[in-house]
């Protein structure tokens, strides 16, 4: 295999972080004894910055940092607009995890998460409103009982809109978005 950075080098170890195949120059090797590309050289604690890359828990990253991690906050807040155009728009959250760049950001990979599987929730509450409305004329229930599913499945629609537009908002100012379950199932998806 071949170095990441110097293609004409073959490689003499693996990023134990984001699997990178490096050469002899582009290995460094940390506290731990294992080897890291230069993104992900463990830094002592002395020199550790003090916000956290993504989640984002509190202040906003700087931009010149947000530049070199690959970061894109128009995208990350595009990814919680996903269940919109459905099923082209799950599109959305997919390229930054398949961003080389992209996906190496902790901010953009739990953006994308989070959106698809905000998106994924969405269009289930929309599918079992749907069906129910299906069932019920089914079933022979009068039209009049069953436009209140109808409502319900507007209201759904109105409600998700506006929570898409906060997640955006606060993923687009690089703040955490912490939906209930949602949030906590992207969080299992982060390394």
């Amino acid at each position: 295999m071949a170095c990441v950075n110097h293609p004409d080098r073959e490689a003499a170890a693996r990023c134990v972080v984001c699997g990178d195949e490096l050469c002899a120059e582009c290995r460094h090797v940390g506290p731990d004894g294992k080897s890291y590309c230069a993104d992900h050289l463990p830094q002592p604690e002395a020199q550790r910055p003090e916000h956290v890359e993504m989640p984002p828990r509190g202040e906003p990253i700087q931009e010149t940092e947000a530049v070199a991690a690959g970061d894109s906050p128009g995208l990350a807040a595009a990814c919680y607009f996903c269940w919109v155009l459905a099923p082209i728009g799950f599109l959305l959250p997919v390229i930054p995890l398949a961003t080389d760049r992209m996906k190496r950001s902790g901010y953009m990979r739990y953006h994308a998460y989070n959106g698809l599987f905000w998106g994924l929730a969405v269009v289930a509450a929309f599918l079992v409103l749907h069906v129910l409305g299906v069932l019920a004329g089914i079933v022979g229930v009068p039209a009049l009982m069953i436009a209140p599913v109808g409502l319900v499945q507007w209201l759904v629609g109105v409600a998700a809109l506006l929570a898409s537009i906060a997640f955006a908002v606060r993923a687009y100012n690089r703040r955490s978005v912490n939906i209930p379950v949602v949030s906590d199932i992207a969080q299992q998806q982060l390394p």
